[in-house]
């Protein structure tokens, strides 16, 4: 695997592993602050998708596949940041005029 592609993918990982503890600091202590949530809205944005949604994710199955959508969104959203990085970092070098 390339630099660039395990980039990638260990952004995508990254989004995912955000995610995740977001849910589970949510899930767990349920309680935050408004300082915590602007954190937890900058590191996951798709998180705002649960304003919204409030009243269907009083049922759990339908907050787990929620939570799974912001998931795979916020980790699609980390992907194309590294692809972004990966192209800055290691673009193809252009000829000599």
């Amino acid at each position: 695997m390339s630099k660039q592609w395990r980039l990638i993918v260990g952004c995508a990982g990254l989004g995912l592993a955000v995610t995740a503890f977001i849910f589970s600091y949510v899930n767990f202590w349920g309680e935050f602050d408004t300082t915590l949530y602007n954190a937890f809205v900058i590191l996951c944005p798709p998180a705002l998708v649960c304003i919204p949604l409030s009243e269907a994710m009083k049922h759990e199955g339908d907050l787990y596949a929620i939570w799974a959508l912001i998931g795979l969104t916020n980790s699609g959203l980390y992907a194309i940041i590294g692809a972004a990085v990966a192209g800055l970092l290691w673009s193809p070098t252009k000829p000599a005029d």
